[in-house]
């Protein structure tokens, strides 16, 4: 079957007509819910004629919106929306575009909180936008005076391990593997059928060396820390846990510890454009040269590239979901 690809960049100006342009030489689109901006970046041709009597400047303006389509045979989805951040002064022209929060994290912050739920907290300083947290999640006592509130979100981050990225339209905060589409389907891949690619190691529960570090703060404030794991791992993970008791938590953290260390593949694999995959959701992976390596894996990061090569995504995958 032929796979025709189609694109469509719909550019609202601020002020100014809408219009789309249907002819690209690249687009590459990078998300992740470590990521606190997602960013995209397209090529235009050199000889795209629709501009030649404007100035590009007067044409793609920093601040102005543009929805990204893609697909084939004509069934596009919208893989990207977001505004310019960057066009380039030459040819051919390239044009850099964060997501919404390109616009959410220049808002002015200037706050005292107290202590509490990270909800309560998140919903005294956002505005304009839905907010998706853990209500449970509790945060220690925080002031920020005259930032923004980017600043307070990379804060959460280094502090509390509390990721914040946009994901359907809502800041969503600690919740890396929920909610992400309506429909719960797994797509599944074979890594000798249908990848293009692959960069996948399979590591046994030896080789898979991880340290976790947690912290949790007390309805009063209080701060505890306890860290468990091996030895010069291979990856530490700092997360943010909601306990008062502390050996409460160290059970907790000796259970993340135990589910962390399952064997199973690590790295990414490369897949034709569609089905369209979002970081936060599950796929099976299996292999037919060996068929007892299966298993079901979170989305840790997705890199669409659309070029003359054609159209791929690089599918980083993070923790077992299950197995």
């Amino acid at each position: 079957m032929t796979l025709a690809i189609n694109t469509e960049l719909l550019f609202k100006p601020k002020n100014g007509r809408a219009f789309s342009v249907f002819r690209v030489s690249e687009i590459e689109i990078e998300s992740s819910w470590k990521m606190l901006t997602d960013t995209a970046k397209i090529v235009l041709p050199r000889n795209v004629r629709d501009f030649d009597k404007y100035k590009v400047g007067n044409v793609f303006k920093a601040g102005d919106k543009c929805v990204i389509k893609m697909g084939y045979n004509g069934e596009l989805l919208t893989e990207f929306t977001g505004y310019i951040r960057k066009v380039s002064a030459d040819y051919p022209i390239t044009i850099e575009l964060e997501d919404e929060m390109f616009q959410l994290k220049k808002l002015p912050v200037h706050f005292a909180y107290k202590g509490g739920s990270l909800k309560s907290f998140l919903a005294e300083i956002v505005k304009g936008i839905e907010v998706d947290c853990d209500a449970d999640i509790q945060i220690g006592a925080m002031r920020f005076a005259n930032t923004t509130l980017g600043a307070v979100l990379d804060t959460l981050q280094k502090d509390y391990s509390l990721y914040a990225f946009i994901r359907n339209g809502k800041l969503t905060t600690a919740k890396p593997y929920s909610d992400v589409k309506n429909d719960k389907s797994v797509y599944r891949f074979d890594l000798e059928r249908n990848c293009v690619s692959n960069d996948l190691k399979y590591l046994s529960k030896e080789d898979r060396t991880i340290k976790i570090k947690a912290t949790s703060v007390t309805g009063k404030g209080k701060k505890m820390e306890y860290e468990f794991g091996d030895e010069n791992p291979k990856t530490t993970l700092n997360i943010k846990l909601d306990f008062g008791d502390k050996a409460a938590m160290e059970k907790e953290v000796k259970r993340l510890y135990d589910l962390h260390k399952k064997e199973g593949f690590d790295g990414a694999f490369t897949t034709l454009g569609m089905p369209s995959l979002q970081h936060g959701e599950k796929v099976s992976i299996s292999s037919t040269l060996y068929p007892d390596r299966k298993g079901i894996y979170y989305i840790d990061r997705v890199v669409k590239k659309l070029s003359a090569d054609g159209y791929r995504q690089e599918i980083e995958i993070g923790q077992v979901a299950k197995k």
